[in-house]
C-alpha cells in the first residue's frame, strides 16, 4: 500500500495465525500461543508473554516440545495411554501443552488465574482446526 512518500507493508494473517489468535481471545487469562513441529521449530505464534520469559517464545516452544516428547515416551513405556495434555503451573503462569498430531504440538501460555478447563475446551477446538489446515 502506498501512502504518500511511505510504503506500508501489510502482512496478511494466515489461517494458522487466525486459529491461534482466536484461541487466545477465547480463553480468559490466555496471553500467547505457539504451534510447534516435532523438531521444536515454531510454525506460527501469536500474542506475547510478560516478563523475562516473554523475550523468546520460540525458545520456550522448543523447550516445551522436548518436555512433551519425554512425557509421551514415559507414558508409553509405563503403558499409561496417549498423552492428551500437559499442564505446567508455575509462579509466572500456566503453560498448557497439547499434542496436535504425531509431529506437532500447541502450547498455550496463560496467567496464573486463567480458566484451565476453558483452555482445554477451546484448545480442543483449535486443534481440530489446525489438523484440517495441516492435512
Amino acid at each position: 500500500m502506498n501512502c504518500g512518500r511511505h510504503d506500508i507493508v501489510v502482512e496478511e494473517m494466515t489461517v494458522l495465525d487466525q486459529i491461534l489468535n482466536d484461541l487466545i481471545k477465547s480463553v480468559k487469562g490466555a496471553a500467547a500461543a505457539i504451534f510447534v513441529d516435532g523438531d521444536g521449530e515454531a510454525i506460527v505464534e501469536a500474542g506475547a508473554i510478560q516478563g523475562d520469559a516473554g523475550r523468546d517464545i520460540r525458545l520456550l516452544g522448543a523447550w516445551k516440545e522436548i518436555h512433551l516428547d519425554r512425557i509421551k515416551e514415559i507414558a508409553d513405556r509405563l503403558r499409561l495411554g496417549a498423552v492428551k495434555a500437559v499442564l505446567f503451573s508455575l509462579d509466572e503462569g500456566n503453560e498448557l501443552i497439547l499434542p496436535v498430531a504425531p509431529d506437532y504440538c500447541l502450547i498455550l501460555f496463560m496467567s496464573s488465574f486463567a480458566d484451565v478447563p476453558q483452555a482445554m475446551t477451546e484448545s480442543a477446538k483449535a486443534i481440530e482446526r489446525l489438523k484440517k489446515d495441516i492435512e
